[in-house]
């Protein structure tokens, strides 16, 4: 499975194709969205039809379930975001990574 990785203020972004989907790993949205606990973010903020789970390998090659979240997963996350960052995030999201992801599919 082939990631594709952004970053956002210094937060790693990784977004991965399924099913001519864009996906993006539900952790990295939460951390760069300032949740203090991503997994209950994703669990608390997204439907289930907007999240799923796929094998990523760690940083030492073990094959880990990892959430991944749909577009309208992110924007749920966005939503209920507290921070100032939300807006700027949102903003980098649609004008730079799915355009690119797009493009290079």
């Amino acid at each position: 499975m082939d990631l594709q990785e952004f970053n956002f203020n210094g937060y790693k972004v990784r977004t991965v194709m399924r099913n001519n989907t864009s996906y993006f790993i539900g952790k990295d949205v939460a951390e760069a969205l300032g949740y203090r606990r991503p997994t209950k973010a994703i669990a608390d903020h997204i439907d289930d039809e907007d999240k799923d789970e796929v094998p990523i390998q760690d940083s030492i090659g073990r094959s880990q379930m990892t959430p991944i979240i749909n577009e309208s997963g992110l924007y749920g996350l966005i939503l209920k975001s507290n921070i100032d960052t939300a807006k700027r995030f949102k903003r980098w999201v649609t004008s730079e990574v799915l355009p690119l992801i797009e493009q290079v599919g």
